[in-house]
């Protein structure tokens, strides 16, 4: 029993923050169906759903407390469970259940490299003893070289246990012990330097969930919906894409983590250095195709209802069907941690780091510091980690408020919004972006011989705010001169209809 007390508790941080965040990211997707009932209800002025607690009608002392419609997402967890699983006839029926795994797998996966709580500073220091293989130098005996092992701050002991010829090459194993100084882990999953661009890349592979759905299924509407799942994806990958390079290219990293810690400041003192105040209209941008990354109306038109009946999961039922729904939001989660990472300063609240501390050293006396993204405090990690979780929480409210404020575009609106309008204005960002912080940008250093860009001043964040409002205003101006999309869906007059003199007959 004590060799395996003594084995979870040697594994490393990433292993907990993995179970965790993954345990809170699928108990969240579960009570954002409840939320979006709820925030539905109030866009339509009515109460939602507020009878199946907790107790579910059996428990003793919680079967007569409604609590709000808390156990809602429960009940609908097992109506998927107990539901016939159906299967048509005809279906492929490997990649009928292939299809929604794709789905929910990818999105898990694309969680790994959002930045959650900074930098956490290990202080103590261990004893380690490892067995290290060798190859000898032929002109020296030991050939054990100490800079082997970055990670040691003093060496306690070195042993040499073997010394032999491995297809005559002179190979020595030593037994080496050494004080392991302190260090740093980033509190997140997976800390990439290509962390944006492994998210986007991830996240890509949801359209295969959806188009081998509906392939799948043998139904020309299933079939239809993945088509356009498919050119939904081309047509506003383009454009979000654009808008993530505007942030990269400011920074010059790809690594989320340090984008946000460069967030982590001020600007005329008091501003917070967010993404958003200095480029809005990139924020907007990314807005906007992340709802159609996501599927979300009104982008929705894979599964359009009116149209499709039920889109590329028309044949689905049971949990098979409910991964797929799960999958949407687990998906709105995943994009909306990145928008808030990328745009809204990821875990950096003006303040409350120092709060934290400042409550940490007063009440438990633990010496906690704050230095930029370093702290040495678990509790300064998860007080971010929460600020992260709400401020996501923010954004997914902005999801479903607008799912139920705007209609759903036709599938024709849909291209010309993405070919016509946000393309060419992504691509107007990133040019003015690039001039700007070629004339603006701080002086760019290149001690250790690599050119890195350190976070921008006030001054070319009001460039690049200044730039935003250019790029709109020419939008708005080359609008009113270009060709106007054709028309599509215009009435047409019928000889001999009985509704040729209405109004609307009239007008067309």
């Amino acid at each position: 029993m004590k060799q395996i007390v003594d084995l979870v508790l040697d594994l490393p941080a990433w292993v907990w923050i993995t179970i965790v965040a993954h345990l809170l990211v699928l108990g969240t997707v579960a009570y954002l169906i409840l939320l979006e009932r709820k925030v539905a209800s109030w866009v339509q002025d009515r109460i939602g759903p507020n009878r199946v607690g907790l107790g579910f009608g059996i428990i003793p002392f919680l079967k007569d407390k409604k609590m709000m419609g808390l156990g809602q997402p429960l009940a609908d967890g097992l109506k998927f469970i107990v539901k016939e699983d159906y299967q048509a006839r005809n279906v492929d029926k490997i990649l009928f259940t292939l299809a929604p795994l794709v789905m929910i797998i990818v999105i898990i996966i694309s969680i790994a490299t959002v930045p959650m709580g900074g930098i956490k500073r290990v202080e103590k220091k261990t004893t380690v003893t490892k067995t290290v293989d060798v190859v000898a130098a032929p002109e020296a005996a030991g050939a054990l070289n100490t800079a082997m092992f970055p990670e040691a701050e003093t060496f306690v002991s070195t042993n040499l246990v073997d010394n032999g010829l491995v297809n005559g090459v002179n190979h020595q194993k030593w037994d080496v012990t050494y004080v392991r100084k302190p260090y740093n882990y980033t509190f997140q999953i997976a800390d990439l330097n290509i962390g944006v661009l492994f998210i986007l890349a991830v996240l890509s592979l949801s359209v295969y969930g959806v188009v081998i759905g509906g392939w799948a299924s043998n139904n020309k509407y299933s079939f239809l919906g993945g088509l356009r799942a498919t050119a939904n994806m081309i047509s506003y990958e383009i454009p979000l894409g654009l808008a993530v390079l505007c942030i990269v290219l400011t920074f010059g990293t790809l690594n989320l983590e340090t984008i946000v810690e460069q967030q982590a400041g001020y600007w005329a003192g008091f501003i917070p250095a967010w993404n958003v105040f200095s480029q809005p209209l990139t924020f907007v941008m990314f807005l906007i195709c992340i709802h159609a990354e996501a599927n979300r109306a009104p982008f929705d038109l894979a599964e359009a209802e009116q149209e499709l009946v039920g889109g590329y999961h028309t044949e689905y039922s049971s949990m098979r069907f409910a991964l797929f729904f799960l999958a949407e939001y687990a998906g709105m989660v995943t994009t909306s941690a990145v928008c808030v990472a990328l745009f809204f300063g990821g875990w950096h609240v003006p303040g409350l780091d120092r709060l934290t501390v400042w409550f940490v050293n007063h009440f438990f006396h633990r010496g906690a510091f704050v230095d930029g993204a370093v702290t040495n405090s678990v509790a300064v990690c998860i007080v971010r980690a929460l600020a992260v979780f709400v401020k996501t929480l923010v954004v997914i409210f902005v999801f479903m408020w607008v799912r139920w404020s705007l209609p759903r575009f036709r599938f024709d609106q849909l291209m010309m919004l993405a070919w016509r309008a946000l393309i060419p204005i992504a691509l107007a960002l990133l040019v003015m972006t690039a001039i700007i912080l070629y004339f603006w940008a701080p002086e760019w250093s290149s001690a250790d011989g690599t050119m890195k860009i350190t976070r921008i001043d006030g001054g070319t964040a009001l460039a690049l705010l200044l730039g935003n409002v250019v790029v709109l205003l020419l939008s708005m101006l080359v609008s009113l001169v270009i060709p106007a999309a054709p028309l599509t869906n215009r009435k047409v007059r019928v000889p001999g209809s009985r509704f040729l003199k209405t109004p609307v007959a009239a007008v067309a």
